[in-house]
C-alpha cells in the first residue's frame, strides 16, 4: 500500500470522526441504529467510559448500577388508565413552562404541533452559525454541569441575599443576588437580583461596580420597575466622583488601586458617564435637567466650553421648563463667546452667542434680574466684535485699492451696528474714499485690449 493511499485514509477517518463528535456536541440528530446494529455494537458501548459530562451533552441517563431494567409493573396505574384516559393539557405552553421551571425537559407530548416541527427540524439542520456562538456553548455547558437555569435555586439563592442584606453584610449579598440573576435569567427574579445586587454594592461604598450593575439591569429591562432609584443611584455616584476628581484630580490614564469607591480609571469621565446614563434612562425624568445642567458646568470648568454649549443649548432644547434654563442662557452666551476666536475666524460661535444673548433678554425679563444688565453688556461687545469682523474687510479690500468693496463693509457697519464705537470709524472713512474709485486703473490697458472680451 503506498504512503500517499495510506494518508488519503487517514484524512478521510480524522474527517469523518470530527464530523461525528461536531454533530454530537450541537445537538445533531443520528441516524437510529437498526436492533442487528445495536446487538453488534452493544459490548462496544458497554465497555466505552465516556464520563459523566460527555453522556449529559449526548443526552444519555445511565442508571446508577449501570444496567438498563424494565419499569416495574404497577398493576394501579394500569386500572386507572384502562377507567380514565389521560388529562389532556389545555395550553401546551403553560404545561412547557412548568416544566422548564422544574428544571427538567419538556415533553414532546405537550408541544404543538408547530413546536414539534421547528424541533425536528432543528435537530436535522446540522451545525449552524448559532452554534459557534460562543455564549450559546457556554449556556450549553452551564446546563449540562448543573449550573443552568433553575427557578427553585434562584429563588433560594435570592432569599439568601435578603436576608444578608436586611442584616447590612452587603457583600455577601451582592454575591447571593448575582447568582440568582444568573440562575433565572429573563426574568422579574432577575431584575430584582440585579436590582438588589446594586444597591448591596452602593451600601458597600463599591459605587464602580454599583454603576455597571444598573447599566446592565437597564439593557436587559428597559421598563424596570426600579428606574426611579435606579437614576438617583446614578446621579448621585455621578455627583461623588465629579466632587472627588476637584478635590484630587488626577490624569484619566492614572490607575486607582486602593480605593473602592472609586473606578480604576478616569475619575472625572467616569461622572460624566453616569449622568449621561441618566438623561438616557429616564430622558423626561425629574433628574434628567439636572444631569445635563451637571455636565455642562462640568466642561465649562474644565475650558472645554465648545462642549459646554452644546450641553447648555440641548437642555434649552429638551427641557424648556427646567429652573436651569436662565443659567442655560447665561451660561451659554458666555461659553459661544469663549470658543470664538477672533475677527479672522469662523463667526458662527459668536453669531450663536448674540442670539441667546436677545432670547435671554426677550423671553426672561425680570427673571434676569441683577443679570439683565451684564447680558445686555455682553449683547453690545458681541455687536462690537461682529463690526470688528467687518472693519477688517473693508480695511483689505482698501488694501486692495478697491474702494467698492471697503465702502460696502462700511456700510454694513453703520446699518447693523450704529450704536458701536466702529460705527462712528467707518462713517469718518466712508466720507473720506467717496470720490475714490471703485476698482484700482487698469495700467496695461494697451495689452488687455489685445484680448477682446476678456480673453
Amino acid at each position: 500500500m503506498s504512503v500517499i493511499f495510506r494518508l488519503q485514509i487517514r484524512t478521510v477517518v480524522t474527517v469523518g470522526c470530527l464530523i461525528v463528535i461536531v454533530s454530537a456536541l450541537s445537538g445533531c440528530a443520528g441516524v437510529p441504529r437498526t436492533p442487528r446494529d445495536a446487538k453488534a455494537h452493544a459490548a462496544v458501548e458497554e465497555d466505552e467510559d465516556q464520563g459523566w459530562l460527555f453522556d449529559r451533552l449526548m443526552g444519555r441517563k445511565k442508571p446508577a448500577n449501570g444496567v438498563t431494567e424494565a419499569p416495574a409493573y404497577d398493576s394501579g396505574v394500569r386500572q386507572a388508565s384502562a377507567i380514565e384516559s389521560l388529562p389532556v393539557v389545555d395550553d401546551a405552553k403553560a404545561a412547557k413552562e412548568a416544566t422548564a421551571a422544574a428544571g427538567g425537559t419538556v415533553l414532546s407530548s405537550t408541544l404543538t404541533e408547530e413546536e414539534r416541527e421547528q424541533k425536528e427540524k432543528e435537530g436535522s439542520r446540522g451545525l449552524s452559525l448559532e452554534d459557534l456562538d460562543p455564549q450559546n456553548a457556554y449556556k450549553k455547558l452551564l446546563v449540562a454541569t448543573g449550573f443552568g437555569p433553575n427557578k427553585k435555586i434562584a429563588q433560594d439563592l435570592f432569599a439568601e441575599g435578603e436576608a444578608l442584606y436586611l442584616k447590612k453584610e452587603y457583600k455577601e449579598a451582592a454575591a447571593k443576588f448575582k447568582a440568582a440573576a444568573r440562575r433565572w435569567p429573563d426574568s422579574t427574579l432577575e431584575e430584582d437580583a440585579m436590582f438588589f445586587q446594586a444597591e448591596s454594592y452602593f451600601f458597600n461604598d463599591q459605587y464602580s461596580k454599583a454603576q455597571d450593575t444598573l447599566d446592565n439591569l437597564m439593557k436587559k429591562h428597559e421598563n424596570s420597575r426600579y428606574l426611579d432609584r435606579i437614576v438617583l443611584r446614578q446621579y448621585n455616584i455621578g455627583q461623588y466622583w465629579e466632587k472627588m476628581h476637584e478635590a484630587a484630580p488626577h490624569w484619566p490614564v492614572t490607575p486607582n488601586l486602593t480605593d473602592s469607591s472609586k473606578p480604576l480609571f478616569d475619575t472625572w469621565g467616569n461622572a460624566l458617564k453616569a449622568y449621561e446614563s441618566v438623561a438616557m434612562n429616564d430622558p423626561t425624568g425629574p433628574l434628567a435637567d439636572d444631569s445635563i445642567m451637571a455636565v455642562a458646568n462640568a466642561y465649562f470648568k474644565a475650558g472645554r466650553y465648545e462642549d459646554a454649549a452644546y450641553y447648555y443649548e440641548r437642555l434649552r432644547k429638551e427641557h424648556p421648563k427646567s429652573p436651569h434654563l436662565v443659567k442655560a442662557h447665561l451660561l451659554g452666551m458666555k461659553s459661544q463667546e469663549l470658543v470664538y476666536q477672533g475677527p479672522m475666524y469662523d463667526a458662527a460661535a459668536l453669531e450663536d452667542a448674540g442670539e441667546i444673548a436677545e432670547t435671554a433678554i426677550t423671553q426672561f425679563g425680570r427673571e434676569l434680574g441683577d443679570q439683565r444688565k451684564t447680558v445686555i453688556e455682553a449683547r453690545n461687545k458681541i455687536d462690537a466684535k461682529m463690526a470688528e469682523r467687518d472693519w477688517e474687510m473693508a480695511q483689505f479690500w482698501e488694501g486692495k485699492k478697491k474702494y467698492g468693496g471697503a465702502r460696502f463693509y462700511y456700510r454694513e457697519i453703520i446699518k447693523g451696528y450704529p450704536n458701536t464705537a466702529i460705527a462712528a470709524a467707518a462713517q469718518k472713512r466712508l466720507a473720506e474714499i467717496k470720490d475714490y474709485p471703485a476698482k484700482p486703473p487698469n495700467r496695461f490697458k494697451w495689452l488687455t485690449d489685445l484680448f477682446p472680451d476678456g480673453r
